[in-house]
């Protein structure tokens, strides 16, 4: 039986819980990097807030399957629960403050609860299934647009991206020609919200995991996108979504140059 109030709180509090983490060791010199392979860096935040996100959730909920970026876990259980403790690595290292924590539960392969926070903004995001999203306590909903050029797109690609870039590339041309501006920000969870919030209209982002876009996905869905995942909620998923005008306008190009779909909508 559900407890979605249990699920909620736990989200929320482990997702600011991993921020505090990394508010703490912003910019500091003893923030170790390490690489896990080419192009790919973790930090000793990253580490050390998955620890305290997943003991949080293993709390209240011992019975539950938790899957993180950082120290994996197996996602067969009724309740998954999928954890990026620092969603936008590079730019935390980097110094650009678009980053947060993502704290997001499957049950059964659809999320239910997610929550999304960005440290430096103290910006709390989180949604349940059928309630609607919020940030910091007051309802947030996309923005319509009337026209494709008024529309602001979020995109976002893999530094080892394991299609041909020639693909991105078509895909991004034939969008940028017709949108008002495209923006980069670099980490999925984070976009996802600000598409929800309004701040974008489209969004587009390739070859993510599942710990990258459950709250996220989750959050924008609930603020009124269309949202859609080219591999369901596994690996190497990729996710468009936007507002009624913006999202079509996406899903045809990325269809058009794409090819294999498992595709699940939200």
């Amino acid at each position: 039986m559900h407890n979605i109030e249990l699920f909620l709180k736990v989200a929320k509090e482990s997702a600011v819980l991993g921020g505090f983490v990394l508010k703490e060791f912003y910019k500091r010199e003893d923030n170790t990097v390490m690489e896990k392979g080419d192009k790919d860096i973790y930090s000793l935040a990253d580490k050390l807030s998955e620890e305290r996100i997943r003991e949080h959730i293993q709390k209240y909920l011992p019975d539950h399957r938790v899957v993180g970026e950082e120290d994996g876990g197996l996602g067969d259980g009724e309740y998954v629960w999928y954890i990026d403790p620092l969603d936008g690595t590079k730019n935390y290292v980097a110094g650009f403050p678009i980053f947060g924590t993502s704290v997001g539960l499957l049950y059964k392969g659809f999320p239910v609860v997610g929550a999304v926070y960005t440290p430096l903004f103290d910006s709390l995001y989180w949604a349940v299934a059928g309630g609607g999203a919020f940030k910091n306590g007051k309802r947030i909903e996309v923005k319509q647009k009337n026209q494709l050029k008024e529309c602001y797109v979020s995109y976002g690609y893999p530094s080892r991206a394991k299609r041909s870039l020639d693909s991105y590339w078509s895909i991004f041309k034939e969008i940028f020609d017709k949108v008002g501006a495209m923006r980069r920000p670099g980490a999925a969870a984070v976009d996802l919200c600000l598409l929800a919030e309004g701040v974008f209209d489209g969004l587009l982002e390739f070859e993510l995991n599942p710990w990258d876009v459950v709250a996220g996905a989750l959050v924008a869905k609930e603020a009124g996108a269309l949202v859609s995942l080219t591999k369901g909620f596994s690996m190497a998923t990729d996710v468009y979504a936007g507002n009624h005008l913006c999202y079509p306008f996406i899903e045809s190009i990325v269809k058009l140059n794409l090819e294999e779909f498992n595709e699940l909508t939200l």
